[in-house]
């Protein structure tokens, strides 16, 4: 019958070896699903629930570590007199962000509130609303 086929639709040998290759490899793939639903495998390690622990660790531990940087808990860093290392110890400021914000500053001038810290490229909504609490404007 593969025979018939093969003259049938005039295949060469080439042609064989490549639809032999595909068949097996088709059955050999249904042959492992089959296997991995036949018996699953007992470890599943479910990363959402880690990923959630790190997150709440991380959001509870944030504000000590950013405040043991700034220089002690309730002091608030003035964006129009602070140098680069205050700003990148913000957090969610790196070098080059904070790099922005003192070119901006000395472009534009001085921030007349802390909600124009969100002119600065790279300063969302969403960051901006975490460096809120924690910087001045004076």
């Amino acid at each position: 019958m593969w025979q018939r086929l093969v003259n049938w639709l005039a295949m060469t040998r080439s042609e064989q070896r490549v639809i032999l290759f595909l068949s097996t490899t088709l059955v050999v793939g249904a042959g492992i699903r089959l296997y991995q639903e036949t018996y699953p495998s007992r470890r599943q390690f479910n990363y959402r629930t880690v990923d959630s622990s790190f997150a709440a660790f991380r959001e509870q531990m944030a504000p000590e570590s950013v405040q043991q940087k700034m220089g002690g808990p309730g002091k608030l860093v003035n964006i129009n007199n602070a140098s680069k290392d205050e700003l990148v110890a913000l957090p969610g400021i790196g070098q080059t962000l904070a790099e922005r914000i003192v070119l901006f500053r000395g472009n534009k001038g001085k921030f007349g509130s802390a909600e124009d810290l969100q002119k600065v490229k790279g300063i969302s909504k969403k960051k901006f609303e975490k460096l809120k609490p924690l910087v001045s404007v004076q």
